[in-house]
């Protein structure tokens, strides 16, 4: 029997507890404090998440995807249209798929995931400094942007690199106007509203001197209702009914690993691959990531394998997002590129 040391005990830390076989490894769970109540506002689940998620018992397409609430929001997503976030003007509408995109708030992902993890799991409450000295076969790195196992697999690597913008979102129980939802993009500034449930996920990135750590919220949102203050109303009225319980974060990247698996570390999720949240693919790779390579260990086959269908993509979405945020936040082309947004929209 393998013994696993998974440090993490977040998305994709709790996936890849509930997915291994316990009959074939000893794994134990080192989180610093549990993730649970109020850590962070909604997350994007595309289809292929939520079909990991289904296979290894956790049905959390039924959270998302047929009741009442989910069945509203749902029908919500059904087109992404961007704005122009000083004059509100619609500069494209694309239609989605249906069921291409769903929301969930992150605490009750979280809970899903904390329900399948096996008792046998063994879980310690401590901050991993040196995971070098875990006694294990396989330390596996879910241990966020500010990995320590990320050293280990690729040492250039080891530090995490600041972005100039701060990150707010959070949840109204109220509803949303249907026709405000989208993102609203204007020079240094972005914002986006979404339906969630009966209520409301809304989210605003902009550049900013604060912090980087720890941010204060209600400073967070002073600035950030100061810097949209001439912004299209929708995000004007958000950002007013914004309370303590906003989330504000700086945006981190990691960067670029050649590799994602050495001797007998590994790592997963932001840990690995952690951008900014453009492409609303965060959760979804963090779950791709450690089912598949459950999946791997429980078949006993090669990490290589694992990393070669990893790795690829979410380097590219790593690469990516970025250029999208600073498209979306473009300053000195803010104008020829709306022109061509509203050109694209009338095709």
């Amino acid at each position: 029997m393998s013994r696993i040391a998974i440090v993490g005990g977040g998305i994709a830390g709790l996936t890849l507890a509930a997915a291994l076989d316990q009959r074939r490894h000893e794994v134990t769970l080192f989180e610093e404090q549990p993730e649970r109540a109020g850590a962070g506002a909604a997350l994007a689940l595309w289809p292929s998440a939520v079909r990991a998620l289904d296979r290894i018992g956790v049905r959390i397409g039924v959270r998302i995807g047929h009741g009442e609430d989910a069945g509203a929001a749902k029908s919500a997503l059904s087109s992404a249209a961007l704005f122009d976030l000083d004059t509100g003007a619609r500069l494209l509408t694309v239609p989605r798929r249906a069921g291409s995109l769903a929301l969930i708030p992150r605490p009750a992902l979280l809970a899903a995931l904390e329900d399948a993890v096996p008792d046998s799991v063994r879980r310690v409450h401590e901050a991993v400094t040196d995971p070098a000295a875990l006694d294990a076969d396989l330390v596996v790195g879910a241990d966020g942007v500010r990995s320590r196992v990320r050293g280990l697999v690729h040492p250039p690597a080891a530090e995490r690199r600041q972005t100039p913008w701060l990150a707010l979102r959070g949840i109204h129980p109220e509803p949303p106007d249907m026709g405000s939802l989208g993102e609203y993009w204007g020079p240094a500034r972005l914002a986006g509203i979404a339906p969630l449930g009966a209520g409301t996920y809304w989210f605003t990135t902009h550049r900013s001197t604060l912090g980087p750590e720890p941010l204060d919220v209600r400073e967070a949102l002073a600035e950030a209702r100061q810097r949209f203050a001439d912004a299209s109303l929708p995000v004007q009225e958000t950002l007013a009914a914004a309370g303590p319980h906003t989330l504000a974060t700086r945006l981190w990247l990691t960067p670029p690993l050649p590799r994602y698996a050495r001797g007998r570390y590994v790592v997963v999720g932001d840990a690995a691959h952690a951008t900014t949240p453009n492409l609303g693919r965060g959760a979804v790779d963090a779950i791709l990531d450690a089912a598949s390579l459950a999946d791997t260990l429980n078949r006993g086959t090669g990490l290589r394998a694992w990393q070669l269908r990893r790795l690829p993509a979410t380097q590219a979405a790593r690469t990516l997002a970025p250029l999208v945020m600073r498209l979306a936040l473009s300053e000195s082309a803010a104008g020829p590129r709306n022109r061509v947004l509203r050109a694209a929209g009338r095709l």
